[in-house]
This record gives structure tokens, sequence and C-alpha cells, in this order.
């Protein structure tokens, strides 16, 4: 078993709400890997909606049950229909497991919780197929931070591109993550500070649209560097790792204001500070950036301005930087499956390298 390939649907919707990247690998869960396609299907308007408010009233403390259970219902549905579409439309004729990492409402290693939504039940009937979720659960129960989760296929990556380590990996996803792997093949990760997801959420705000895109109006702004100091002295960025981030940790109250441009380029340079700050503080080689963040060319470019060209983005070594995650969580039910780690105790802080995922 153990050597054998599986071969595997990973799917992953970020805190960005963009819609639901699928990707199909094969994998033995060790070295061996092959990324076979990806694709994107959008949210229907109705569970974009839904998750907004129901993201937005957490922070408020206003969800109820009921409401979580109709979004969970909305997803479960929207992550059927884009199986179904994706296994046709790729003709797709082996599919050992489904890995699905649910829709983030809610993180907070702090009081042992995260909430994911997908009712695996319901897909696998939908399906037929092995799903694998809840993957942050186990890791929370045995004293990690529960994220970040992906830092073992970062590794995988760095290995398959032969990249010279010290190598770090940062996903720019709703919350920007790190991946060390240093010249001794050891391997360290936490949370390292916002993604995009205040950028996005002042963007809905103020506009209903779901992202600045390209990084268009942030380039169109001046940076407010009193206020970009005001929140990088936040506490988060004192602690020592591991540590995690919830999308909700950071307030907007800063930035609303001030003049719309200018609240965009200052939002992307606390995102990109954060990175370019953490850092300068470690030796590389080579820094790989992946993760929605990276079309935001604003950032894209602060960061390398700042880093210089040790920076590559992974679109132009690897495939679109946009499925990392959904291909890391494919890898990660196939470990799941054959009972090898997910959680490492320099990735979140568990005690000993421990598997995750729960088998539907």
């Amino acid at each position: 078993m153990s050597n054998n390939k599986l071969h595997a649907i990973g799917i992953m919707s970020g805190t960005s709400l963009d819609g639901i990247d699928v990707s199909y690998v094969s994998s033995d869960g060790k070295s061996r890997f092959t990324h076979n396609c990806s694709s994107l299907f959008k949210f229907r308007e109705s569970t974009r909606k839904s998750l907004h408010t129901l993201v937005n009233n957490f922070t408020k403390n206003k969800h109820s049950i009921s409401n979580i259970i109709d979004c969970e219902n909305l997803v479960s549905e929207d992550y059927v229909n884009a199986i179904r579409k994706f296994i046709k439309s790729k003709n797709i004729k082996k599919v050992d497991l489904i890995a699905l990492h649910g829709q983030t409402i809610f993180h907070s290693s702090k009081n042992k919780s995260s909430i994911q939504l997908c009712n695996s039940s319901y897909i696998a009937e939908k399906t037929n197929n092995i799903i694998v979720t809840d993957f942050r659960q186990k890791d929370l129960l045995n004293g990690g931070e529960g994220a970040p989760l992906v830092p073992i296929f970062h590794k995988l990556l760095i290995n398959k591109l032969k990249l010279k380590k010290p190598c770090s990996f940062i996903n720019i996803g709703g919350i920007s993550n790190i991946s060390i792997l240093d010249n001794r093949g050891k391997l360290t990760a936490y949370d390292i500070g916002p993604g995009m997801c205040l950028l996005d959420q002042f963007v809905f705000f103020k506009k209903k649209q779901p992202f600045d895109n390209n990084g268009i109006y942030s380039s169109r702004g001046k940076i407010n560097n009193n206020i970009l100091r005001q929140l990088q002295n936040d506490k988060f960025f004192k602690k020592k790792p591991p540590k995690s981030l919830d999308r909700n940790y950071f307030s907007l109250n800063k930035v609303l204001k001030i003049n719309f441009y200018d609240a965009c380029a200052t939002l992307s340079a606390f995102t990109a500070y954060a990175i370019i700050n953490d850092l300068k503080k470690i030796e590389n080689q080579k820094i790989i950036i992946s993760g929605g963040g990276t079309k935001n060319k604003f950032i894209l470019n602060l960061i390398k301005e700042n880093l210089g060209n040790r920076v590559i983005s992974i679109d132009e070594i690897y495939g679109d930087a946009k499925f990392i995650e959904s291909q890391a969580f494919a890898y990660l039910g196939i470990r799941r499956i054959k009972n090898l780690p997910i959680s490492l105790p320099g990735t979140t802080g568990v005690k000993s390298p421990i598997t995750g995922g729960k088998i539907t």
C-alpha cells in the first residue's frame, strides 16, 4: 500500500471567497507526485452572499446555528456541482479519494477551535467517493496551532523543483504563511501576517467587488506610513512561532476614514511588509511566492524591490500559483489514507508528528 500511487481530487475554497479550486493529482504520499489538471469554479451568488454575511457576523458575534447550517448546505451543494463538472470536463476515470478542506469561517488556536463548512456525508453520498475532511481538529487537540498545514507540500515542491536551500515558500492566501526548509532539510512554518483578507474585505465593503484586481486600486494610492506603523505594532508580530491567525484578527477601522486608493495601498503594504520584515531575518537562497496574492502586482513589486532577485513567483517555475493549495490538500488526503503525518512540531507546534483528517 505504502508505495503505490493514489489518484486524488483536492478542493480548496479560500477566505477570499472567489470560488472553488479543484485539482487532480497522483502521488504515493511521499516524494512521488504528479499534478494532472486543475480548474476554478465560481460559487453561486447566493452562496457567496451568505458566506460574506456569516463571516462578517462572526466578528460581531451575531451568527446563529441555523445561519451556519444554511451556509454549510449551500457550500456543500456548490462543492458537489464543482466535483461533477470537473470530473466530466477533464474526462477523469479514476478517483481514489476526494480531499476537501471546507470553507473556513472561524479559526482560533487559543480556543482550540477551527470551523470549516463542509457536509462530508452529503458529499460522499452524492459523489459516491471516499471524502477526507476536517484536517485541523486533530492537530489542535494535540497541542498544535491547527495551521499552517501546507508546509509539508511546500517541502515536496522545493525538493521536486531542486531549489537551493535554505529556501522559503510564502503562500499569500487570506492569511500569509511561510515554510522554511533549511540546509539540513528541517522544516519550520507559521502564519506570518494578513494575506489578502483585509484588502478583499475593504474593497468588498467600499465597492462591492471581491478583490482589488491585479492591485490596480492599490497602485493608484499612496501608502499612509503613520497608519502602517500602527498596524505593524500589533503584538502578533512580536510573538515567537509556532503561531496562527484568524482572518478576522485585524480590523479595518484605521483605514476607513482615509482616501479609498490610499487605504488600498496601505493595506497592501501591510501585507507586503509583514512578509518582507520576516524574510530579512532569515537566511535564504530562494524565496518562492505563491497563492492568490501573487496576482496583486503592487504587493509583488514591493516584495521584489525589498528582497531582490531571490524572489520568484511560483508561476515562473511550476504552474499556476492559484492551485497550489488544492494540490496540497489532495496530497494531504493521500497521506491521511496512508496514515502518514501531516503536522509536525516545527510547522504547527504539535508535540510529535501526527496525521489528521476525518475519513467519510
